[in-house]
Order: C-alpha cells, then sequence, then structure tokens
C-alpha cells in the first residue's frame, strides 16, 4: 500500500473540518417530562416539532391539562393553536381523568391520539416546523375528598 503524499493530508483535514461547518444538525425532538415533586406533579415540554407530513386541521383556543386514560396531554397556557393530524401514536398512557393545572406557562403544546373528535398534535398558531419550543405546568395534587 503507497502512502498518501504529504501534502493530501493537509488537504484531507482542512476539507474535513470546512464540511463540517456545513453540516446540518437535526432538530431536538419535542419531549415532555412528568416529574412528582412533592405534593406536585411537573410536566415540562421543550424541543422542536417537525410539522412535515401532517395535515392542517384548524385554528382555535384551547387550554392546559393532562388525561392519561385516552392519551391527551396539552402544556403551556391557554392560547390560540394550530392542529395537525396525520401521526400515531399511544391510546393511553396511564389511568386517571381530566387533571387541569394550577400554572401554566411557555408554548402552546399538545397531543390526542383519542378518535373522537379526532387524533391532534397542536401547536402555537403561527408556529414555523422545527422552532424551539418550551413549556410547562404544575398540577397540584390533593386527597380526593373520599380518601380523607
Amino acid at each position: 500500500m503507497k502512502a498518501l503524499p504529504k501534502r493530501l493530508l493537509p488537504l484531507t483535514l482542512f476539507g474535513i473540518a470546512v464540511t463540517s461547518l456545513f453540516s446540518v444538525r437535526p432538530a431536538q425532538a419535542y419531549t415532555v417530562t412528568l416529574a412528582q415533586m412533592g405534593s406536585n406533579i411537573v410536566a415540562t415540554g421543550s424541543g422542536a416539532i417537525n410539522l412535515t407530513g401532517l395535515s392542517f386541521i384548524e385554528n382555535g383556543s384551547i387550554g392546559p391539562g393532562i388525561n392519561p386514560h385516552v392519551a391527551v396531554i396539552v402544556t403551556g397556557p391557554t392560547a390560540s393553536g394550530a392542529t395537525y393530524n396525520g401521526f400515531t401514536g399511544p391510546t393511553a398512557f396511564g389511568n386517571g381523568v381530566l387533571e387541569l393545572p394550577n400554572t401554566s406557562n411557555g408554548d402552546l403544546v399538545g397531543i390526542s391520539n383519542r378518535s373522537t373528535p379526532f387524533p391532534f398534535l397542536l401547536v402555537p398558531q403561527g408556529y414555523l416546523s422545527n422552532t424551539a419550543l418550551s413549556d410547562s405546568m404544575t398540577l397540584t395534587t390533593q386527597p380526593s375528598p373520599a380518601s380523607v
């Protein structure tokens, strides 16, 4: 095997360095993390959503909340959002009923995979695909009157 000429090695390294400057980094996926903090449940969302391949449904106003039994979670404030469909996901992610947060802030983001009225992905109205999103909501958990 013949060794590379000494002048070719620096040019190759230079080419690799320049090419790396123009490489495209993929957008971070949007993720919601649920954590128990004392007697509260905190949902924190961050990342970006790629809307490519999804179909716009409608604009509308919706508020935050979680219903794990029917796979619904909406984080952020009550605001105008745009709904999309054309995805698949879980039909449930736990037991429970609709819970509304005590506090919420950031960007309005949500997902529902229930069939009624339709599965939807919710983003802020006017959202540009692959733009960073960030939000949170806090649910104060208290014992139900029947368990006191």
